[in-house]
């Protein structure tokens, strides 16, 4: 009995590190500055115009922070957020000698992030996100005319691989939908984008 009360506890001391070793290797905070390739899509509604979709593209840089939870030998759940240097172009449009824009300023997301180590220095993953920004039309001539904050909901995968023990690198490809919210004269505003990223990160 003695025995086999030692096995066991050398089985729990060593053996269960050892099952979640694999995961262990994206466990924990990490950091990461990414580049970001946006590609927007603006809807305009209104009553009496029907709706109208313009769209523009922009590259902007977004900082990250995670923290990563090893739930099996394989698998990981990571919570981060990230937040957008640079404004974001969601629409222009030229109307003879006018010109309008309207731009993504203070884009954040705060995200869920389950993924599968394929390998001990590579993660494939999944994300959902909570997004946040204020949309703000400009007018050549007029300047800002005015803002809206819009919410919405992104979903994405990707992969992480390490170069060293702590250097990392990721790519991802997400699609982000936001709420419809009505301004100027009643017309609505609903964006949506799609984002290639790539960037270099930090696991502690």
């Amino acid at each position: 009995m003695k025995k086999l009360f030692l096995a066991a506890a050398v089985s729990v001391a060593f053996g269960v590190p050892q099952a979640f070793a694999q995961a262990n290797n994206f466990a924990g905070f990490s950091v990461a500055a990414n580049a970001n390739f946006i590609t927007s899509n603006l809807e305009l509604g209104a009553s009496e115009i029907g709706s109208v979709k313009v769209g523009d593209s922009s590259d902007q840089v977004s900082l990250q922070g995670a923290y990563g939870f090893p739930v099996s030998d394989k698998l990981v759940v990571g919570v981060g957020a990230t937040y957008t240097l640079g404004d974001a172009k969601l629409a222009s449009l030229n109307l003879g000698e006018m010109s309008a824009n309207i731009e993504g300023k203070d884009l954040y997301s705060i995200y869920l992030e389950p993924g599968y180590a394929v390998s001990p220095t590579t993660l494939v993953y999944a994300k959902l996100a909570y997004l946040s920004m204020k949309g703000e039309l400009s007018v050549s001539g007029d300047g800002v005319l005015g803002s809206r904050n819009f919410k919405g909901t992104g979903i994405g995968f990707g992969v992480r691989t390490f170069l060293s023990k702590n250097v990392f690198l990721q790519a991802e490809f997400t699609k982000a939908s936001y709420d419809n919210e009505v301004a100027f004269e009643a017309v609505g505003f609903k964006p949506t984008a799609t984002t290639g990223t790539v960037g270099i990160g930090y696991q502690f």
